[in-house]
């Protein structure tokens, strides 16, 4: 394992004493403007990050696990993390949670404060907004155990724990199709991250499938959230488009596109099937969307807990693995009922 980066090393690098490599790096009055910037810079040519823990702990046992998702008053965001807690405290550890707010360079200095922190190792979901793998990279090398859930970067050499994107968009659009729906438009998430390229895969798999040919003026790229959905709805009239279904990468999406609807005309909303990921801690509540795919928020985050543990304690080696957690998908009616479909009798 690559021995992490001390103070010393800088020090010794540069011939200063550790009090002023410190100084230096907190900004200190003390030391100079000149000696500060090369400070600054051979830390980051050999990848020091400040340690928080007190030096005089002997052991770098802390028990803790650090994890970043990208929101939390989304009800799926809450349920990971329960799921997470509940497995990690069963196992003796304790988590240290943050909040990326979809924002990557939030992301980059939560990760480099849960690591200078001494964290076991990391839970992360991504930002929609990632691009940059440099900070994941640092992970890999000074192989710090991470696992990636519900959105993740492939080929980074971490395991991830997700659901089968591709396979339920496709199974339930394929549903939409079998009932009857032939003009299937997608509000979707953007093309470079995984749930939003690999459900957007999936729909257009089961419209081929079904000898329709997906058509690009059909789908709208953006982001999760209900904002996202409602101007997404507003593009999809402004482009004329003719649709008897519409599939939302997310539930907030579709309720944005449900309050557009509204705003449009109300019809829409019994003449249009939606069909949406997640369904936001809200089901029995409304109507609306009348098809979804479940995602279970808490077995997402105990299966992901579950993985990172194992790799801290040695009997899991970190190797690009896809963990696959099954999904259900729903119809809600009328009357506020709940139903499972079963794809082998639709």
């Amino acid at each position: 394992m690559k021995k992490r980066a001390t103070l010393n090393d800088i020090a010794q690098r540069l011939n200063l004493t550790k009090v002023s490599i410190s100084k230096a790096l907190r900004d200190h009055p003390d030391i100079s403007e000149a000696t500060k910037k090369r400070v600054k810079e051979v830390a980051s040519e050999i990848g020091y990050r400040p340690n928080l823990i007190a030096r005089s702990l002997t052991s770098s046992k802390t028990q803790t696990i650090g994890v970043v998702v990208p929101k939390i008053a989304h009800s799926f965001s809450a349920q990971v993390v329960a799921g997470i807690q509940r497995y990690a405290n069963s196992r003796g550890f304790v988590i240290v949670l943050t909040v990326s707010d979809e924002n990557p360079e939030l992301e980059r200095k939560h990760i480099e404060s849960l690591v200078s922190m001494q964290v076991e190792g990391l839970l992360v979901s991504v930002s929609m907004a990632t691009r940059e793998t440099e900070i994941y990279n640092w992970i890999r090398e000074m192989q710090i155990p991470l696992v990636f859930f519900d959105r993740y970067i492939p080929d980074l050499g971490f395991n991830s724990v997700v659901i089968d994107d591709r396979g339920a968009a496709k199974e339930a659009v394929g549903h939409l199709i079998k009932s009857g729906c032939r003009k299937i438009a997608h509000l979707a998430g953007y093309n470079h991250v995984s749930i939003g390229r690999q459900r957007r895969q999936g729909y257009e798999e089961a419209l081929r499938e079904h000898g329709i040919e997906p058509d690009p003026r059909m789908v709208i790229e953006g982001d999760v959230g209900e904002d996202s959905g409602y101007r997404g709805f507003k593009e999809l009239q402004a482009r004329n488009i003719e649709m008897d279904a519409l599939f939302s990468v997310t539930f907030p999406v579709g309720l944005g596109s449900y309050v557009a609807m509204r705003e449009t005309d109300p019809s829409m909303i019994d003449r249009i099937e939606m069909l949406a990921f997640g369904d936001s801690g809200i089901r029995g509540i409304v109507p609306y969307p009348h098809f979804y795919v479940e995602q279970p928020g808490k077995e997402i985050g105990r299966k992901a807990a579950e993985l990172l543990l194992d790799e801290i304690e040695g009997s899991v080696k970190p190797e690009n693995q896809l963990v696959y957690v099954p999904t259900r998908f729903l119809e809600t009616n009328s009357d506020f009922q709940v139903t499972e479909v079963d794809f082998n009798k639709s």
